[in-house]
Parts: C-alpha cells; sequence; structure tokens
C-alpha cells in the first residue's frame, strides 16, 4: 500500500481532488487530499496564511504525525509550490514527486518571478481572485461548471513571495503537463526551464484542472509512481 498526498493549485481545496481519490483508494492506497490553510473548508483562516511556510509546516505536519513514509506527493499548479518544499523539508519520507502541470520554480526562484511581465510584487496580505470555469474552454460540463464555481475562493499571495528550495537529489521527480493548458499560467514557464535542462515530461491531453476533467488519466499516472507498482512509468 502506498500513501498518497495529493497538494490541491490557488483557489481550490482538497476537494479538487475528489475524482481521484476514489479510484486510488480503490486500487488499495492510502490518499490524503488536505485543504490548505486558508482554502476549502478553512478559507476563513486566509489571514494565517502569511508566507509559503504556513502550508509547508502543515502537510509536513501530516505526513509526520500520520507517520507515512514512501510516500508519492503530488502538487497540481501552485500546489507544486508546497511540495517542492516539502520535499526538500522531508525527503527520507518521499518516494515520489510527481508536478502535475504545477509551477515549480527554479531552487531560489519565487512563484511570483515565473509569471510574465512581472513588475512589483503586491503586497503581502493581497489575496487574488478565483477566474469563474466555464462550458466554452470545453474542459467542463456544464453541472461541473456550477459545481466547480459554487467552491472556488480567493487565494493568498504570500506564498507566491517566498523562495522555494531545491528538491534533494534523492528524491525522484516526474513532471506531467496538460496539453490544453492556456498561454501565460505558471505551469507553462515551468514547462520550458525544465525542457531546456533536457526533462522529457510527461503530457496528458487535457486542460489545467486535469483532476476534474481527466481524473483516470491522472490516477493512471499516479499509480504507476506508487513504489508497489508492479509497472513503474518510464518517465524521468
Amino acid at each position: 500500500m502506498t500513501s498518497f498526498v495529493l497538494v490541491h493549485g490557488a483557489f481550490r481545496g482538497g476537494w479538487a481532488w475528489s475524482r481521484v481519490r476514489p479510484l486510488l483508494a480503490a486500487a488499495g492506497h492510502d490518499v490524503h487530499a488536505p485543504s490548505l490553510i486558508g482554502a476549502g473548508e478553512h478559507v476563513g483562516r486566509i489571514a494565517e496564511v502569511t508566507g509559503l511556510d504556513v502550508w509547508v509546516d502543515q502537510v509536513t505536519a501530516l505526513i509526520e504525525l500520520e507517520d507515512l513514509s514512501d510516500v508519492v506527493l503530488v502538487g497540481h499548479s501552485q500546489g507544486g509550490l508546497v511540495t517542492t518544499a516539502v520535499a526538500a523539508r522531508v525527503p527520507d519520507r518521499i518516494a515520489a514527486l510527481v508536478h502535475l502541470d504545477a509551477a515549480v520554480p527554479a531552487p531560489g526562484e519565487r512563484a511570483v518571478d515565473m509569471l510574465p511581465g512581472a513588475g512589483t510584487p503586491p503586497p503581502r496580505d493581497a489575496t487574488v481572485p478565483s477566474r469563474p470555469a466555464s462550458t466554452e474552454s470545453g474542459e467542463y460540463d456544464a453541472a461541473t461548471v456550477a459545481w466547480l464555481n459554487a467552491r472556488l475562493t480567493v487565494s493568498p499571495v504570500a506564498p507566491a513571495l517566498d523562495p522555494v528550495p531545491a528538491v534533494p537529489s534523492t528524491v525522484r521527480e516526474t513532471f506531467v503537463f496538460c496539453a490544453r493548458t492556456p498561454d501565460g499560467y505558471p505551469s507553462g514557464a515551468t514547462r520550458a526551464r525544465v525542457e531546456a535542462l533536457g526533462v522529457e515530461p510527461i503530457l496528458i491531453a487535457a486542460g489545467h484542472d486535469a483532476p476534474l476533467s481527466a481524473p483516470a488519466e491522472v490516477a493512471r499516472i499516479l499509480l504507476a509512481h506508487s513504489p508497489t507498482s508492479p509497472t513503474k512509468d518510464s518517465s524521468p
């Protein structure tokens, strides 16, 4: 049995993994999908999010208090900031780090530095409003759009203002990108950087919200990274 720890992206909560979680659980694995402080059911605590370490401390504590080992740690979108820093904090507990269309700055870089045309950053206590989903992109049906928009919340700026550490070389990293993600997303900067380094990512035919729009494909990739899987994904 593998322990999966799934970290959601901006404007979302642990609920964003609701279509992936049962697929991993059905395969016999332990699944944790916390809502980060200030998000999901914890949205009322957004003032507590004064920097990236607030989230890193939260996820690290989950892993340590649950005594998880051989963890497949997955960060989607903004969640990549968190999972990258968690892997640097407790590398001995991580079997695989999967970046799913994630914002992954170069070591020491901040997420805000990845934005196109980034100028003076906003104040640390600022928040960013969510962008409502629609059916126009073709990623969601009408029912999913209504469900998603009823749950989206603002996202704090503070974590994007802190540098992200390097992942230790002992932790295996895999980069997965969504082919239909619009231009301008931080994951695009991540993809350009890792491909320039000669890393060949996994590409899936989905939009940015793949955990909701392509859950079976996301689950398939994650299951291939389980230490107990009979067949490992061949990607780096």
